[in-house]
């Protein structure tokens, strides 16, 4: 995906963090849902992401799979989380589902803002909306930030609470 079409300041981050090809920014999931950054407010610590309704995220009644969902808030948390700080992994999440997504609705825009950090922890919340600004969802989700660890041969290592990502051959990968 072409960077160049996101806001300034957000498109520079996303290219100096992959520069060394370790991360994969935006990531492929955020790429497979269509999204599109609207809008960064460095300031503010918010970033606004649409998504489009895709048919094949429906659930068997017609409405947006909550997984999806989920998944577009945390396409946006993510991304912010690497604007606000150094790299981080979500420790939780929780949503709330307020209104289904039905076919009818064309697109739905996510709202997500930095809101304090305590340690090591990183606190964000998101708002699901509607084009018309009806709230759909309202998520809160906990951040951890990594350690960076020098390992052998200078390979960077990467360690956060409950999962560990480290450096090998150019990736960060799990570490079970």
């Amino acid at each position: 995906m072409d960077v160049t079409a996101f806001p300034p300041e957000f498109a520079q981050r996303m290219q100096t963090l992959s520069a060394n090809g370790r991360l994969k920014l935006p990531p492929p999931i955020f790429t497979e849902m269509g999204a599109e950054v609207v809008e960064f407010d460095a300031a503010a610590k918010t970033l606004t992401v649409r998504f489009p309704v895709q048919e094949r995220f429906q659930n068997p009644m017609g409405y947006m799979q909550g997984g999806m969902i989920a998944a577009a808030i945390d396409n946006a948390i993510g991304p912010l989380s690497f604007m606000v700080a150094s790299p981080s992994v979500t420790k939780s999440m929780e949503v709330h589902y307020l209104r289904p997504i039905s076919a009818r609705i064309r697109q739905i825009t996510v709202v997500a803002a930095f809101e304090a950090q305590n340690g090591r922890e990183l606190t964000f919340a998101a708002d699901v909306l509607r084009d018309d600004g009806a709230k759909l969802a309202q998520a809160r989700s906990v951040n951890i930030l990594l350690k960076r660890k020098r390992g052998k041969e200078g390979d960077t290592e990467l360690r956060g609470e409950g999962a560990e990502l480290h450096g090998d051959k150019g990736k960060l990968e799990p570490s079970l």
